[in-house]
């Protein structure tokens, strides 16, 4: 990659706080498979050895706001209310983030709130690293992001909601982030869904 990994590209307004008060145990279980798969970790051979992946889930006080894992939290195996942030706001226009909790939220936030806010059925993003279903996916021709548009940026987040909004995202719940290498955004009405989705092209990808 020509740029690191994880490095957060939009305007943050961060409170030191506790943890979230919210029960994320479904999360957590599904973060743990991921992170069985390597669709998110640290590899000392990709990516410039920075941490990997991460998820969020919709608050269940707030429908505006939500719980994404901590900045560079790729490494760790198994995750706990330390490692992740309510993100209260954001602003496209401003390229702003405003986000509450022990650690400072994944450098996709920006993407994820998008995708909150373009559609309220959405409870749950995952988003993933892996060469294999990337390049998958570009070859199946599955919904992608332009490859000029590098991630973590408003432009990035324009995107996916334009897709979103566009309907081509409807059946699958899967994005390919062409402009940015590996990567893959899944989404769905429950954090099962959305954890399903990812294996389903897992499994789909090593099927060939």
């Amino acid at each position: 990659m020509n740029e690191k990994e994880g490095v957060i590209k939009y305007r943050l307004e961060f409170e030191l706080a506790d943890p979230v008060n919210e029960n994320l145990q479904q999360l957590n279980a599904w973060r743990s498979i991921l992170y069985g798969l390597q669709l998110i970790g640290q590899v000392a051979a990709r990516y410039g050895g920075y941490g990997y992946g991460n998820l969020s889930v919709r608050s269940a006080g707030e429908t505006s706001s939500f719980i994404i894992s901590g900045s560079q939290t790729g490494y760790i195996p198994e995750l706990n209310q330390t490692h992740y942030v309510l993100v209260e706001h954001c602003d496209l226009e401003k390229n702003q983030v405003a986000a509450r909790g022990p650690i400072q939220p994944s450098s996709e936030a920006l993407t994820h709130s998008m995708l909150y806010q373009s559609d309220s059925s959405i409870q749950c993003v995952m988003h993933v690293h892996d060469p294999v279903l990337w390049q998958y996916g570009l070859k199946e021709d599955l919904p992608r992001t332009d490859e000029s548009i590098s991630y973590g940026t408003a432009e990035m987040a324009t995107e996916v909601t334009h897709l979103l909004k566009s309907g081509a995202l409807r059946n699958n719940g899967t994005l390919i982030m062409a402009g940015h290498e590996d990567g893959i955004l899944c989404f769905g009405d429950s954090i099962d869904q959305a954890g399903q989705r990812v294996l389903r092209l897992w499994t789909q990808a090593l099927s060939i």
